[in-house]
């Protein structure tokens, strides 16, 4: 009789088949009970992956790691003082993410697996066909705010990287697996897809949002920015489709001749199109049209990108096998995105908290949030520290052209100097007048001082966020809090 594979032996066959291995070292007939990434969290009879990145050498830490029971090591350069077997490989990070996947299982094969990227938009959109996807079984989503259930909520200790790691993708996947679920939509960031952090993965659809300037403090240019995006395509299963918003003349160079593709849009042809788009206060109201008929759908978000949002949502729900009538029906009942066009406050003025942080996000924010203003909007807003500097003035003239009011304030400066990163944001002003207070909590105060009857102040930047980074720590900051007790109302925010 012959013997099954030992987990390792599992392992090796998934790196050998990809390229990976340069060298074996030690005995392969070793059992593994889990993996892990992280020195810190190794169990007996781990498996412990290591790369060199860009901030720390992980084979500073294989020694440790055997010493507390990890049963073998996948490695970019041999350590001779761990004492177990040691998979030398090529590259660690794509042999992390093909690893962990082959240990779990294909978690993914079992789901209803999407994957979102673009500049803008992820988390919503990936929230929202969330929801959609919830119309056939229980769904999921991974991202910005976490791993968030079937039932809405974030789970505890999830929330970081807007894509974390291999080891915790794979993992969380096979617990969803475990627990029911059907469907989970992922946000792919362009670092976690530069750094092979999805490769374990396969999607039945892949959705590209829009793409704008961002993150050229990692990527070399927007042609780098563009091919790290793009990279969602080779992670397609067979038969998957690529879902594109044809608005966005940057994906036209998308290498998608010859898949299955779904496109949606408002201004150029598309498969599915929003028409007649009627905003308002509290949502928008427009008929949106496909290749099954055309239907009215009253999304109760504000703003023309959050139509965009829930078409790209619409295109996944179609590819799911929703039909017309249920992803609009569904589309009426989205819950309100934390972060995202935010309403923490109506009267006697409003307040609203985004996550807009680029150029263009700040650009489709204010120039939604003006026609619905009576009074004066007041933008209070940063730019992280450590970050692309060269969008800061950039991100000054599009809160500018609009704004009645600007504060120019702190993000996260992490570990620049906040007067520096204000002064580059100033120089985007051109004249126009504005208030530069460092300190982000006084910013708000001051905005909430000045607000009057009929204005609306919008917090950018946060978003969902409740801390904030400065220097290396991540001290409590709650902007919820900071309004509640600036007004005095505890408990009674909208």
């Amino acid at each position: 009789m012959t013997s099954s594979p030992s987990d390792l032996q599992v392992v090796t066959a998934a790196l050998g088949a990809a390229g990976l291995i340069e060298m074996i070292h030690g005995p392969g007939d070793v059992e593994i009970s889990g993996v892990t990434q992280d020195s810190r969290t190794v169990e007996p009879g781990n498996l412990f992956l290591a790369w060199s990145g860009s901030d720390w050498d992980a084979h500073g830490f294989v020694a440790q790691a055997a010493a507390m029971g990890a049963a073998a090591a996948v490695v970019e350069r041999y350590v001779p003082e761990a004492e177990i077997p040691q998979i030398q490989v090529s590259n660690g990070r794509l042999a992390a993410a093909l690893a962990a996947d082959a240990l779990l299982g294909s978690p993914w094969a079992e789901l209803f697996t999407v994957g979102v990227t673009g500049t803008n938009g992820k988390t919503t959109t990936a929230l929202l066909a969330q929801h959609l996807l919830g119309a056939r079984g229980a769904s999921a989503a991974v991202g910005t705010l976490g791993l968030v259930g079937p039932d809405g909520s974030a789970r505890e200790g999830t929330v970081g990287l807007t894509t974390p790691g291999p080891v915790a993708i794979s993992t969380w996947l096979a617990d969803l697996v475990q627990e029911g679920v059907e469907s989970v939509t992922i946000e792919a960031s362009s670092h976690a897809l530069d750094q092979s952090r999805l490769d374990g993965v396969r999607f039945d659809a892949v959705v590209f949002t829009n793409m704008s300037q961002d993150h050229l403090e990692y990527h070399a240019d927007m042609a780098a920015y563009f091919r790290a995006k793009s990279h969602l395509l080779n992670l397609t299963k067979d038969g998957g489709c690529v879902v594109v918003n044809a608005d966005d003349a940057r994906w036209k160079d998308l290498p998608i001749e010859g898949r299955r593709t779904l496109t949606y849009g408002i201004e150029e042809s598309a498969d599915l199109r929003a028409e007649s788009i009627e905003p308002g206060p509290s949502g928008t109201r427009f008929r949106m049209d496909g290749a099954a008929g055309e239907i009215d759908v009253d999304l109760p978000l504000i703003g023309r990108f959050n139509v965009e949002n829930s078409l790209a949502a619409a295109g996944i729900g179609t590819v799911a096998g929703l039909s017309l009538e249920v992803v609009a029906d569904r589309l009426g009942s989205v819950p309100q995105i934390p972060g995202r066009l935010e309403v923490v406050q109506r009267d006697p003025f409003a307040v609203v908290i985004d996550f807009a942080h680029t150029p263009d996000a700040l650009r489709r924010v204010v120039a939604t949030m003006r026609p619905l203003v009576a009074g004066r909007l007041i933008v209070v807003f940063g730019a992280g520290g450590d970050r692309d500097r060269i969008k800061r003035p950039d991100m000054a003239r599009a809160v500018a052209q609009v704004a009645d009011v600007v504060v120019i304030t702190s993000d996260n400066p992490r570990t620049e100097d906040p007067e520096t990163i204000i002064d580059d944001i100033v120089s985007g002003m051109d004249g126009s007048p504005f208030e530069r207070l460092v300190d982000r909590r006084e910013a708000i105060r001051h905005a909430l001082a000045e607000a009057r009857p009929g204005d609306l102040v919008l917090l950018a930047g946060k978003g969902h966020e409740r801390y904030q980074i400065v220097g290396t720590e991540r001290l409590p900051f709650d902007e919820r809090l900071i309004i509640e007790a600036h007004l005095g109302r505890m408990g009674e925010l909208a």
